[in-house]
């Protein structure tokens, strides 16, 4: 048998490298190509802002382009429906809505009188669906990166709901949006018991807290996302403002602010604003907040600065109870001086609620929604407005950057 000569066995090999080489090429521009793609879906989804609204078949999801400042620039145009009747009853509202960090998917977290169900928004499809699918529960934080979302599971519905053997036992779940598949976090408890969790800014840690019934107070903990090293930060004997909840990491990592709620049946009373390193040591209050709508602390780009919603009048007991009758202002604290002081009230915008601040890009500016309370049949009339925020207590002039919106029930 002849042996292959040398230059034949060299052009084979070229030949080979070349064709490795084109292939690795070709791999290298699919891969870049795919990047580009998700990047550019991921400006264009964050483009706009998106809203709940209100119209004569219940409600529907509508988005309008974002402005410079963070303001909508147009009217919203309806691009969704809910379905399952959502939104006929008076009784039924949305209880937040949040962008994936990846801008893939919207999440709403929307309550009825038959319980409380997510609806994630495919942004690039365009469609809508509830995930994680037979499960009812409720949306709390996306991780950071992705779109993988923590989740408080409650019931299962129907024979489709994913069980554990024979049983109903959940704890925390890491849910994938884009296929409603669940990873369980076994936090040593039934999900009933917790209130709230979010993650660490890389994702690797997670905090939550859990809480025994009404008047057992609180407790917080720290567990890595694969559920080892669980670790008892801090109890809080029942009573005013003990439940803690609304974690929010700063967004160099160095702390957390949370709140304190009420451990109260009565729904609006006021909440503690609080502070802690990422380890949990340093607890220490900065001010009062508004404990009953559900805002969570919102950090400047530096991390020095904290921009909260505050309830402006405490001793109207009937705003204790009575929703309609709440007025509420923005404050900054600034975390290196304990110091906090009113940036927008409502003697500046003639609305009852100050709300939703979100800070400008170089932290020297807030933009908020004023409006007043919510007509539970027709929706809100949320108006955009910019504030200066600056380091003294004189309140800074506000300016109006849109008319009022129609038909508004929530906004991301």
């Amino acid at each position: 048998m002849r042996r292959a000569s040398p230059i034949i066995c060299l052009a084979l090999l070229l030949v080979g490298v070349v064709a490795f080489l084109y292939l690795q090429g070709g791999s290298r521009l699919y891969n870049a190509h795919s990047q580009v793609r998700t990047a550019a879906h991921t400006l264009a989804a964050n483009a706009y802002l998106y809203y709940t609204l209100k119209n004569q078949n219940g409600f529907v999801l509508a988005r309008a382009q974002k402005g410079s400042s963070g303001q909508p620039l147009s009217n919203p145009q309806p691009i969704a429906a809910f379905g399952n009747s959502f939104g006929l009853s008076e009784a039924d509202s949305v209880a937040s809505m949040q962008l994936s960090p990846d801008a893939a998917y919207l999440a709403i977290d929307g309550i009825s009188d038959h319980g409380e169900l997510v609806w994630l928004y495919d942004t690039q499809r365009m469609t809508m669906t509830l995930q994680p699918p037979h499960v009812m529960g409720n949306f709390l934080h996306w991780l950071p990166q992705g779109h993988t979302f923590l989740y408080r599971p409650m019931f299962p519905l129907g024979p489709g709901a994913p069980m554990d053997g024979n049983q109903w036992n959940p704890g925390l779940w890491l849910v994938d949006a884009a296929t409603g598949n669940h990873q369980n976090i076994d936090i040593h408890m039934s999900s009933a018991n917790l209130i709230d969790a979010t993650a660490s800014p890389d994702g690797a840690r997670i905090i939550y807290s859990t809480t025994l019934g009404l008047g057992q107070g609180g407790d917080v903990w720290f567990i890595n996302k694969d559920g080892s090293n669980l670790t008892h930060l801090l109890s809080t004997e029942a009573g005013a403002q003990s439940i803690p909840g609304f974690f929010t990491w700063s967004p160099d990592g160095a702390h957390i602010a949370y709140e304190r709620l009420s451990d109260s049946s009565t729904p609006f009373l006021t909440a503690g604003l609080w502070l802690m390193d990422s380890n949990g040591a340093q607890q220490r209050r900065l001010a009062d907040t508004d404990g009953g709508h559900g805002y969570a602390p919102a950090w400047s780009p530096d991390s020095s600065k904290i921009a909260f919603v505050v309830r402006t009048n405490t001793a109207d007991r009937h705003a204790d109870q009575l929703a309609q009758s709440l007025q509420s202002a923005i404050s900054v604290a600034s975390i290196s001086t304990n110091r906090s002081w009113v940036v927008v009230s409502s003697q500046q915008t003639n609305m009852q609620l100050n709300t939703n601040p979100v800070w400008s890009a170089d932290g020297t500016s807030i933009t908020f929604t004023a409006l007043n309370p919510t007509n539970r049949v027709l929706g809100g009339t949320p108006r955009y407005w910019s504030a200066r925020v600056s380091n003294t207590q004189v309140q800074p002039a506000v300016v109006p950057l849109t008319s009022a919106l129609s038909h508004v029930v929530a906004t991301n």
